[in-house]
């Protein structure tokens, strides 16, 4: 079985500094901000942060809402979260988004977890090599193999946040096409029957 780098089967984006984005009060941090003259545009968003990746999925309710801000040279009526961000930092469809921080785990980004922004406590993933599975690719960054790696790499460190650059050398291994495809269905639905008996478990304990 071959190996390969994460960093050689996909690209890894870093996330964004959201404080960078977020509308500012006029007495932030205790100082006095002279309001400009210029255009602003605003823009609710919702960020993708790493309490929010549970089980392999984006666990929606756990996702972190923000109201951007920015000074434009002309008045827009609409705007969108591509207005602030880099179009890198915004979860698509069929990539994954990891944790940089423990656990170190990983979700699969569908249709209906698209147009959020990546928080800087996480890295985006998009698969470079048409012979890997996504879905295999999310099963090892749920390993404990990958698991063990990253950790590895973070030990030492007073604060443990892994870095894109580490990510990028982490060895994958890599079984025949039809094993990968397999390995991610296997997950996926693992991963759903626990987030049903999750949900089943909350409902009766609200009952309770």
């Amino acid at each position: 079985m071959t190996k390969k780098r994460l960093g050689d089967i996909s690209k890894i984006t870093g996330g964004q500094i959201t404080s960078r984005l977020e509308k500012k009060e006029i007495d932030d941090l205790f100082e006095i901000v002279r309001e400009s003259d210029k255009p602003k545009i605003t823009c609710e968003a919702l960020v993708l942060v790493p309490r929010a990746i549970s089980n392999g999925f984006v666990d929606k309710s756990s996702l972190m809402k923000i109201v951007c801000e920015k000074e434009t040279k002309k008045e827009l009526d609409a705007t969108d979260v591509a207005s602030f961000v880099d179009e890198s930092k915004i979860t698509k469809a069929d990539t994954l988004v990891l944790k940089l921080s423990t656990p170190y785990d990983a979700c699969v980004i569908t249709k209906d977890d698209e147009n959020l922004i990546v928080s800087s406590f996480c890295a985006s993933l998009t698969l470079t090599d048409k012979d890997v599975d996504l879905l295999y690719v999310l099963a090892f960054l749920n390993s404990k193999l990958y698991q063990d790696q990253i950790k590895d790499l973070a030990a030492g460190s007073a604060i443990p946040l892994i870095s894109v650059g580490a990510i990028e050398n982490v060895q994958i291994p890599l079984p025949s096409k039809e094993e990968q495809e397999q390995i991610g269905k296997d997950f996926i639905n693992t991963m759903k029957k626990i987030k049903l008996i999750n949900k089943v478990i909350v409902l009766e304990s609200e009952k309770m």
